[in-house]
């Protein structure tokens, strides 16, 4: 009898770790990147589903700096932001990805220079599918309500 609740504590524990490290993997770049590379389409909605909004950390070189707007025609809203795009990367698995960092005050990239390695935190915002490469954009400060609506993806709100 001990042996086998023994062994059931065993297996649960295993149980437990496993799926917690299935968590953890899912708010790393490389875990993103490589679970919604593998995903099919409608796998890829759930991991939209449990990633879109989520804090996550980012880091790499930067490629390029430069302003970006976005208009939604459906609800007639509009934003400008700043992109800084990371060179291209690729995960432990070897799928290509790029990160995209988004950013409201131009104060904040106007000083960043091509080459610069950045680590940044923020929500991400999007996981797109390029076919050659895997792109995370991640929005760096507060999203707001109208922020929400302009970046919103195949996925519940955020």
């Amino acid at each position: 009898m001990k042996k086998l609740l023994l062994g059931c504590a065993f297996s649960l524990a295993v149980l437990l770790g496993s799926n917690g490290q299935a968590y953890s993997a899912a708010m790393d770049i490389d875990g993103l990147v490589d679970n919604f590379y593998k995903a099919t389409d409608l796998q890829r909605t759930q991991v939209l589903k449990d990633s879109l909004g989520k804090e996550i950390s980012g880091s790499g070189a930067v490629s390029n700096v430069g302003e970006y707007d976005f208009f939604d025609t459906a609800n007639d809203l509009g934003g400008t932001y700043y992109q800084v795009s990371l060179t291209p990367q690729k995960t432990k698995n070897n799928v290509p990805y790029q990160l995209i960092l988004l950013f409201k005050d131009k104060n904040r990239v106007k000083d960043i220079a091509k080459g610069e390695k950045l680590q940044k935190d923020g929500q991400i915002i999007r996981i797109i599918d390029e076919r050659l490469q895997i792109s995370v954009w991640i929005f760096c400060g507060e999203l707001t309500e109208n922020d929400k609506a302009l970046f919103k993806q195949d996925s519940p709100s955020f």
